[in-house]
């Protein structure tokens, strides 16, 4: 694996389909401080799009970042390192090519995913072999996502170590085209693909957990896009060790475009593994980045996570998406999954309240954002439709019963707090708010 000089980095605006990149800076790594330093280039002071207005708005100037949350780099650049299984997969291709971990700093990162990240933003020079056109089935990327996710990086080809040590989560996952029969795909991230190819996200099930989890996700992705909430594409594809799925990404368009991405982490300069956010905060910044904030959608997709247990909620799933014309919106919704959430709390919490979510908290977040009474109940009764209708779905689709009914007796109880409105609660038992305590701000 080359050396990374003097630890500087080129980073780029790369649109795709035929646009000329833009070099948006240098990025340098300060070893004794632990952190890394920016500055935008005088290209990207000619612009004008609003990249990270909150926390690293274009200015001239060099920007150093802070310890965390993102190990001394600037959140813009976070979302393009992997972390979960990604970073596993990463760390063991640094270790194979004789680097010490402690040596590696988030720039080798960058520098390691070159072009193969989120979003539009690409980084140079590129660390480890060039990217290749790689044709596998799906049975065999099933057998190394399995042997991956429990750390036997034995055997698995290089190709597959960079489509899997790029890509966001917890669960085995690689970046693919997979091509229109689902049993062929091409590892890796490229600009443009063979026709009959869509460039996806694959996720397996986790070796050590529940293989239920890919019929599960598909059965939410496309009830929320048949209940008022736009979602990721999807569908499954079947292997010998169960099903993986593949989710088309949202951050390409046809003809080897890309679209620039970030996170509300990253937006926010939050840490994810701390729930400290609440679904108004996702009005706020939309409301900061285009003027015109996307309340029904935002508002719809917190009607389907409370109704639907999506307690794994924080920040790094969701995200906003900008076009070349420098339009901002909120992206599709993704990473769906029924979860148990931090001690059975919503992870994002809505008008404050993380338990027991129930009507009133939806409505009076309807009313915050100016919404309608009939879009704010509409808003509640299609996300309970949906979870009516989870169960028979992800059975159909090839999840085990039982693992499903628990899931739809779990919906059943959110329901009884979604379906009318509760009673009077004495002021003397007020509802369980979250601590204020660590609570974002949208000022730099």
């Amino acid at each position: 694996m080359t050396a990374l000089p003097n630890s500087r980095l080129q980073i780029h605006l790369d649109f795709g389909a035929g646009a000329i990149p833009v070099v948006l800076g240098e990025c340098l790594w300060y070893s004794m401080l632990k952190v890394a330093a920016f500055e935008w280039s005088a290209q990207a002071l000619s612009l004008s799009y609003k990249f990270s207005p909150l926390h690293m708005p274009i200015r001239k100037g060099v920007i150093q970042a802070k310890r965390s949350p993102f190990d001394g780099l600037h959140g813009i650049f976070s979302d393009s390192i992997p972390d979960g299984f990604g970073l596993r997969m990463m760390n063991n291709a640094f270790k194979k090519a004789g680097h010490h971990l402690d040596s590696v700093t988030p720039i080798h990162r960058l520098a390691w995913v070159g072009a193969r990240g989120i979003g539009a933003l690409t980084y140079a020079p590129v660390m480890g072999p060039s990217e290749s056109k790689e044709l596998i089935e799906i049975a065999s990327l099933g057998l190394h996502a399995a042997k991956a996710d429990v750390d036997n990086f034995s055997d698995i080809p290089i190709a597959a170590i960079r489509a899997g040590g790029s890509a966001h989560g917890a669960r085995p996952k690689f970046w693919a085209s997979v091509h229109k029969d689902g049993a062929m795909l091409i590892l890796g991230d490229h600009m443009t693909v063979p026709k009959d190819f869509t460039p996806c996200l694959v996720k397996f099930a986790p070796a050590r957990g529940d293989k239920n989890e890919p019929y599960f996700e598909a059965a939410c992705l496309q009830l929320a896009n048949s209940h008022g909430v736009r979602a990721a594409k999807a569908r499954l594809l079947s292997h010998p060790g169960g099903a993986a799925l593949a989710v088309e990404r949202f951050d390409r368009s046809p003809g080897g475009g890309r679209m620039f991405v970030q996170s509300l982490a990253a937006l926010l300069e939050d840490d994810f593994r701390i729930p400290q956010l609440d679904y108004e905060d996702i009005y706020k910044v939309s409301m900061h980045l285009s003027g015109a904030p996307e309340v029904e959608r935002i508002y719809r997709q917190a009607c389907f996570n409370v109704a639907l247990s999506m307690k794994d909620d924080h920040s790094k799933n969701f995200a906003f998406v900008m076009g070349s014309d420098g339009r901002w919106e909120l992206s599709p919704a993704f990473d769906l999954c029924p979860n148990e959430g931090p001690s059975g709390w919503q992870t994002m919490s809505v008008s404050g309240v993380a338990d027991r979510i129930g009507r009133e908290h939806l409505i009076n977040f309807a009313k915050s954002m100016d919404l309608g009474d009939s879009v704010a109940k509409d808003g509640i009764d299609q996300a309970l439709a949906a979870a009516n209708s989870f169960a028979p779905l992800a059975i159909e689709l090839g999840a085990q019963k039982t693992a499903t009914k628990k899931w739809q007796r779990a919906f059943k109880e959110i329901a009884g707090r979604l379906s009318v409105p509760m009673v009077p609660v004495d002021p003397s038992t007020p509802a369980k708010k979250r601590s204020p305590k660590g609570a974002k701000s949208l000022a730099p």
